[in-house]
């Protein structure tokens, strides 16, 4: 956009495009090559984890079935989940390191994560381990307390 004008905005190129409205918006990009400028690693695995000691939590891709997840489209609550499975994964290791590090886990490369890789992953903990199924329990209990408290119908 070069500028607006009545009737209209001018492109940069030169060209005419008639508007009755114009919305100001920002453009949103995922920044892909932050972890591998950070970490020198180039594949995530679907758990999160770069190595048995390292977990990057940003910049995946909130792709069409995120939505389906009792994350919703939350950052917040895929971080609150997340964290609490890195404590579980460092105080119980060999209960969950299969799921969250091991041989078996898949991988991908840094800049096509998407969120359903993890929401798997997720799924696999809750359905798998007690600890972690009560953990996103409490998740999901606090934040419909919140939901009500400050959203009351």
């Amino acid at each position: 956009l070069e500028s607006m004008v009545e009737g209209g905005c001018v492109l940069s190129d030169g060209s005419f495009l008639p508007a009755d409205i114009v919305v100001g918006c920002i453009g949103f990009t995922r920044n892909t090559t932050f972890c591998e400028q950070l970490t020198g690693r180039t594949e995530v695995m679907h758990s999160n984890y770069l190595d048995k000691n390292m977990m990057y939590l940003a910049d995946a891709e909130i792709d069409e079935t995120a939505f389906n997840s009792f994350f919703g489209s939350s950052v917040l609550e895929y971080a609150k989940f997340y964290t609490n499975t890195y404590v579980q994964a460092f105080e119980r290791p060999d209960a969950l390191g299969s799921i969250l590090w091991g041989a078996a886990v898949k991988r991908t490369p840094v800049s096509l994560r998407k969120w359903t890789q993890y929401i798997a992953v997720a799924q696999e903990l809750i359905e798998k381990d007690t600890t972690m199924r009560g953990l996103a329990a409490d998740q999901v209990r606090e934040r419909t307390k919140h939901f009500y408290r400050t959203m009351s119908p």
